[in-house]
């Protein structure tokens, strides 16, 4: 088996390689993130599925390729994208591949539940907006862009997989919800491969299978399928982690303001923005953590529970049957729902 470091280069050049934990890897830079896909061979596989020395490269390698179909259908800077020829064609419907259809729905799926705090058409207004050199959008086209803002403008046929924008001057972002989508997917190639012990981070997005492998040297000791231990990052000190979340199988996703921000003026702008103001949030939580069996389930309801503030994002989040959350607010408590009782452990804030 090849083994190679991680490299900047084209993402369909990216080949497997080992990692020190005794997985196989395959890293490469896409969706704007880095990309990190971990598989475990050997007694982890599955047993009769896809035999042979190779079956962990072979599923990471398909992982790949499915990667980079996903930037090429769901990118909205990519002129060739369903997303690029669907706001080309507004008001008109154009077909698109049917992960673009399934995905869409989905999404407006979350819009409803979420009482429009998490909108696909968020575009609109993020456009206005540029987190790199501390831009802020005038009050006049904030105001022009939210009269064409609303997940109502996007309609999808699953059926003929056809997707219409509309209105021409609405965006359709789809950024907030992809990455959950594609781990899924990804989870399910690897699954069809025969591994079974597996874990995928897209930039935040974490998905994990199977529990830890078996290691005897470490302290303490895993035993093989103990759970993993996923940290959310300290908001106050980002370097570190504020909570460690154990588990066997499943998504953790984290909204938070401290991801992308600036200062103008004397107040601090961040990157998550309420669709009924096209400014940043305002709340009292500095992160939302979504723990669920779907990572896409993470994406679409964790930047809606950033919004809602700690009260209301705890009850909101309890009434939804298998999902779980972990809030750290601007106080720097830390609150969960019921069913992370005893899986989770809390790290001091160090700051000198």
């Amino acid at each position: 088996m090849q083994t190679q470091s991680y490299t900047y280069g084209d993402p369909a050049e990216a080949r497997p390689y080992d990692a020190l934990d005794g997985s196989r890897i395959i890293s490469f830079f896409l969706f704007n993130t880095n990309v990190h896909l971990h598989a475990y061979g050997g007694e982890e596989l599955e047993e009769g599925v896809r035999e042979g020395a190779g079956a962990v490269d072979e599923a990471l390698l398909a992982c790949r390729d499915r990667c980079v179909f996903f930037e090429h259908a769901l990118s909205r800077t990519r002129g060739d994208s369903d997303i690029s020829r669907a706001h080309a064609a507004s008001p008109a419907p154009v077909a698109v591949a049917p992960e673009t259809a399934e995905l869409v729905e989905l999404a407006l799926g979350y819009c409803a539940r979420s009482e429009g705090l998490f909108d696909v058409t968020m575009g609109t207004v993020t456009s206005l907006w540029d987190f790199h050199t501390g831009k802020v959008p005038s009050a006049r086209s904030l105001d022009e862009a939210l009269g064409h803002l609303g997940w109502g403008h996007v309609r999808v046929d699953r059926t003929a997989s056809t997707l219409t924008i509309d209105d021409p001057a609405t965006v359709l972002d789809l950024g907030g919800v992809a990455k959950g989508y594609i781990a899924d997917d990804l989870a399910g190639v690897l699954r069809s491969f025969g591994v079974r012990r597996f874990v995928i981070n897209l930039g935040g997005n974490v998905l994990v299978a199977g529990g830890r492998p078996e290691n005897r040297a470490a302290r303490p000791p895993h035993r093989a399928g103990s759970p993993w231990k996923i940290g959310v990052v300290n908001p106050r000190d980002p370097a570190h982690h504020r909570v460690l979340i154990d588990v066997v199988s499943g998504s953790v996703v984290t909204s938070g303001a401290f991801e992308r921000r600036f200062a103008r003026g004397g107040r601090v702008y961040h990157h998550i923005l309420d669709p009924r103001t096209g400014m940043p949030a305002e709340t009292d939580l500095a992160c939302a953590t979504i723990v669920s069996p779907r990572s896409l389930d993470g994406d679409g309801y964790s930047t809606a529970a950033f919004m809602m503030g700690a009260a209301r994002a705890r009850s909101f989040v309890e009434a939804i049957d298998g999902v779980e959350g972990v809030f750290i607010d601007t106080a720097d408590r830390v609150t969960w729902t019921s069913g992370l009782e005893d899986r989770l452990a809390l790290i001091p804030t160090l700051l000198i």
